[in-house]
């Protein structure tokens, strides 16, 4: 059996799947298996894949009718072989050492069931930068347990889907959720991180994928099934600095609602929100006027382009 089972959801990127496969192929670490999970894919994407991973034996591919991201992910991990599911994005690059870097980790710390490492945000080919975590810079380039999770992701996410592993076995208590189509890898991170130990490599391993603009003025927003913050309060007395995390998503979700006049979901994000776990220009935002908010995004998009990323965190 595999030790890694690499998980790749796989809809509509045809342009993106070839070189997101070789980063796999690539790689310095041997011993894994693909799984590919070809969600009802339209484009040349299932071609390009098949055409890519012809003469390696290492690999399934599985094809089904558009079920989204959640379900199509639960599909791969319920198929995996390897004691470790590896998660990659169908746009996402890693560097070669990459499964190597989850295998250090995995026998360096055997009390963790979760592992990551840090990432590099790719916008345009000329347009690559790696974010300023919440993490002290003397741990650069180093490894260690991470003790409150939350702490560490309540600015800039120190880990993306494409940078994050785990032990299958914690499949059997966590899975995706279904019922929601938006930010499901936040409500997992929750889940898993309030229950189970991390191992972190504070190195950029992994290449991930946006588009400029980013999220915020993507169209579509409006109407999705967002994660229910509201369950996981239970647990910040435990996890003392989870409420301010759930705070800071609710922030950032309720951003959005605002920008696509989604006013069903903001009422939900809203009635949990304590707005004194936010800092001042974030309370500000919240109640801005959408042509503020609308030219704050242009602000951005402009620096962005050079390889300048401003945060309201």
């Amino acid at each position: 059996m595999p030790l890694i089972s690499v998980i790749i959801p796989l809809y509509n990127k045809e342009q993106f799947i070839e070189a997101t496969l070789l980063s796999v192929l690539n790689q310095t670490f041997s011993d894994y298996e693909i799984i590919i999970i070809n969600d009802g894919s339209t484009d040349k994407s299932l071609r390009n894949a098949t055409k890519t991973l012809k003469g390696y034996n290492n690999h399934s591919l599985i094809t089904q009718n558009n079920k989204g991201l959640s379900a199509t992910r639960n599909v791969g991990i319920s198929h995996a072989k390897g004691e470790i599911i590896a998660l990659l994005d169908a746009d996402d690059l890693w560097d070669r050492k990459y499964l190597e870097e989850i295998k250090e980790l995995y026998l360096k710390y055997p009390e963790a069931d979760l592992f990551g490492t840090d990432y590099i945000e790719k916008y345009t080919d000329l347009n690559v930068l790696e974010p300023t975590k919440n993490i002290n810079l003397i741990k650069k380039n180093t490894t260690f347990l991470v003790n409150d999770f939350f702490k560490l992701n309540l600015y800039q996410p120190i880990i993306t889907p494409s940078s994050f592993s785990f032990k299958k076995n914690i499949f059997r208590k966590i899975t995706f959720n279904e019922a929601i189509d938006f930010a499901e890898d936040v409500e997992f991170f929750i889940k898993s991180n309030i229950s189970y130990r991390f191992a972190y490599s504070y190195k950029p391993l992994a290449t991930v994928h946006f588009d400029i603009p980013n999220q915020m003025t993507q169209v579509g927003f409006k109407g999705k099934r967002l994660p229910n913050f509201d369950q996981f309060e239970v647990h910040t007395g435990q996890h003392t600095t989870l409420k301010k995390y759930l705070d800071t998503k609710r922030y950032y979700l309720s951003i959005l609602c605002r920008i696509s006049n989604d006013q069903q979901n903001l009422t939900l994000l809203r009635k949990q929100l304590n707005v004194s776990n936010l800092k001042i220009r974030q309370r500000i935002l919240l109640n801005a006027p959408l042509v503020i908010l609308k030219g704050l995004i242009s602000i951005k998009k402009h620096f962005l382009k050079k390889n300048i990323r401003l945060t309201s965190y």
